[in-house]
């Protein structure tokens, strides 16, 4: 099979999976990254791996909320990625606590407070705004020394009808997750010759959260990463491109910043300055169906950005429903590009309920999208202009 089929994707996305779970610092993460460093090189690159060390964590191995009262049932949960623990079963009565923003404003989830009957708050739930329990990391200022605990939308829903109807939900809580040694892993950088001294960075996250194999989060991408240097290999981009596969972007996009923070203190003239890029290509989870969401900041690239994708889909064949957002969301690695005043962009096929999900499997719809998106990035690579620049967003 030639690099860039479906059935080539599905073939390297099953061998990546077989690793287990990426998540940062464990040893599927490595083993990924061995295999990607020997691709890279089998198909005449030189990849270059940046080790990333952060606090570590883990996930323990109970993750439980029963609800006790006004009736008994078990609901679905997975800690929050830095959550605290507790010494054995805590419990208390569910207050609504208000919305919650997770990954900035990307997503509104529901906040609820455990309340024991002391009045002392001995942990937290998360309702998500969509599909089953799903972990993801902690905003920033959340108390560590609880746990904090995922659960899906109608779950949550069913706590905001009890409370709203004056029957307070009372719930016993078990979490064993915590602090950790040091979790590291490695970036790792490939650099592509192009037909010109135009660069552009293309990247995508490898890693995972604990509890899946993320064919879909973000396997997919990788692979499409995979794909397009081995097709670079045989007809060079018309720009140069530094391809990039983070890891951490589940750590609150950990391995992308330290890249970032990095590649702005380079020399002038180095081909780690991030300020003479063209812009960046951040391909996320590519999922099944046909709904295409493409996010790029300043605007006019936003807009060039969506218009290119349509021509591309039109050009090809393929009838996308295409949806862009401006300013784009901050729950993935174009955000630390981003927040650096790098003109950004960010490609999806959303596969939310199977998002951070144990049965995130390989299957045919997603190797389909992989190969689909190898020839659009290509041509974005290739055609789309040279962005404008623009002051880094600050708090807005």
């Amino acid at each position: 099979m030639t690099a860039g089929t479906a059935g080539q994707a599905l073939e390297d996305l099953t061998t990546l999976v077989s690793f287990g779970p990426r998540f940062h610092g464990g040893p599927g993460i490595h083993a990924a990254a061995d295999w990607l460093v020997a691709q890279a090189s089998a198909a005449g690159y030189a990849p270059v791996r940046q080790r990333v060390v952060l606090s570590g964590w883990q996930p323990g191995t109970v993750s439980d909320v029963v609800v006790t009262s006004p009736l008994r049932r078990a609901l679905p949960a997975w800690p929050m990625l830095s959550s605290g623990g507790a010494e054995g079963t805590v419990a208390g009565h569910v207050v609504e606590l208000g919305p919650q923003g997770i990954w900035g404003d990307s997503q509104v989830w529901q906040h609820f407070a455990v309340v024991d009957p002391a009045g002392v708050v001995v942990a937290y739930l998360h309702g998500r705004d969509g599909g089953p329990a799903a972990p993801q990391p902690l905003p920033a200022g959340s108390d560590h020394t609880v746990p904090h605990l995922a659960i899906g939308r109608l779950d949550a829903q069913q706590l905001t009808e009890w409370i709203a109807d004056g029957k307070e939900p009372a719930v016993d809580v078990r979490c064993n997750a915590g602090p950790d040694e040091e979790a590291v892993a490695d970036n790792i950088v490939v650099d592509v010759p192009g037909a010109s001294n135009a660069r552009v960075l293309v990247c995508g996250h490898y890693d995972t959260f604990f509890n899946t194999v993320g064919a879909y989060d973000n396997g997919s991408g990788t692979i499409a990463l995979l794909h397009l240097l081995r097709a670079w290999r045989e007809t060079p981009p018309a720009r140069s491109v530094r391809v990039l596969f983070f890891t951490a972007e589940e750590w609150h996009l950990a391995g992308s910043r330290f890249y970032v923070d990095v590649a702005r203190s380079a020399p002038e003239g180095s081909a780690d300055r991030i300020d003479d890029l063209d812009f960046v290509l951040n391909i996320d989870g590519l999922g099944r169906g046909d709904f295409l969401e493409a996010f790029a900041s300043p605007e006019s690239f936003n807009t060039a950005l969506h218009l290119a994708v349509e021509s591309h889909g039109r050009r090809v064949g393929r009838a996308l429903r295409v949806v862009s957002r401006f300013p784009p969301t901050t729950g993935t690695d174009d955000a630390s590009f981003y927040r650096a005043g790098v003109p950004s962009a960010f490609m999806t096929f959303n596969d939310l309920h199977r998002l951070h999900q144990p049965d995130d499997l390989p299957n045919d719809g997603i190797a389909a999208n992989i190969a689909w998106t190898v020839g659009l990035a290509s041509s974005l690579v290739d055609g789309l202009p040279r962005a404008a620049r623009f002051d880094p967003p600050g708090v807005l």
